[in-house]
């Protein structure tokens, strides 16, 4: 009762944070949304101007021309590789950046380089976690998605299949996916706090493997106001497509920001 009544508490703290430092992070996020748009829209744009250079050509037939069309073709796709590469090592860089910038805003702390240095050591480091995590996601999402194929067979009320559904997807599966994406949070947390790489996995490990138990609660009141966030959209469903979209983005932001500072609230009182 008392973990109950403590959850309960902490719930009710995390909407009243320094609205500063909220507003910050949200303008941070919508700084990285922002800029990897445009790195995303120049990388197509070049793509798409490559694509039509070599649009209609013919190396199928021994031409005159075949070889400066061979070689056009090999340049576009050794030119399109390096642009790719060159987008992740900056959607990777961007990303570092103002995520440390958005945790260090969350606890107070100052960013400088060597924090940053040490923080892009900390998010290579997390490739081969991530990967792990998004495999269980999948993993998850399939079995979902198999048991709403058993359901669908059962012969039974389509109302009460979506009802079921519903629970099992807000109580069981999307807590799921919020805790493998909170692991990386509590990571962050953790390395923004001490600055050290290897007691931050240590701490990490701690308390989202050994206390797991402590995070359902949590993990479950974000799934929830995310189902509940995602009833509200619907009505938007009558504003133009753009217009939606941008709607659909603020919230995002905004539930992401505030999904942060929960999660910054539960873990300094585990």
């Amino acid at each position: 009762m008392a973990y109950l009544n403590n959850q309960i508490n902490l719930f009710k703290k995390s909407f009243k944070l320094d609205k500063k430092r909220f507003f910050s992070v949200i303008v941070l996020d919508f700084l990285f949304v922002l800029v990897s748009y445009i790195a995303l829209f120049l990388w197509s744009m070049w793509v798409s101007s490559s694509a039509s250079r070599i649009s209609g050509l013919e190396l199928n037939m021994l031409t005159e021309n075949a070889l400066e069309e061979l070689a056009a073709l090999k340049s576009f796709y050794y030119g399109t590789l390096v642009c790719s590469l060159l987008l992740i090592i900056f959607l990777f860089l961007a990303w570092s950046f103002f995520q440390g910038l958005i945790w260090n805003t969350i606890l107070k702390k100052r960013f400088n380089l060597d924090y940053f240095k040490k923080f892009l050591l900390l998010n290579l480091a997390c490739i081969p976690l991530s990967i792990i995590l998004f495999f269980i996601a999948l993993v998850c999402l399939k079995l979902f998605n198999s048991m709403i194929l058993f359901f669908s067979t059962t012969g039974l009320n389509t109302s009460l299949i979506m009802f079921i559904l519903l629970i099992l997807f807000a109580f069981i599966f999307l807590p799921i996916m919020i805790y493998l994406i909170n692991f990386i949070l509590i990571l962050y947390f953790y390395f923004t706090k001490k600055n050290k790489i290897l007691d931050s996995f240590k701490n990490t490990f701690d308390i989202a493997v050994k206390k797991i138990h402590l995070l359902y609660i949590p993990c479950l009141i974000i799934s929830l106001v995310f189902v509940l966030l995602s009833v509200i959209t619907i009505l938007l469903n009558i504003l133009p497509e753009w217009l939606t979209l941008l709607f659909l983005l603020i919230f995002l932001v905004i539930y992401a920001a505030w999904v942060r500072f929960y999660i910054t609230a539960v873990i300094a009182k585990s």
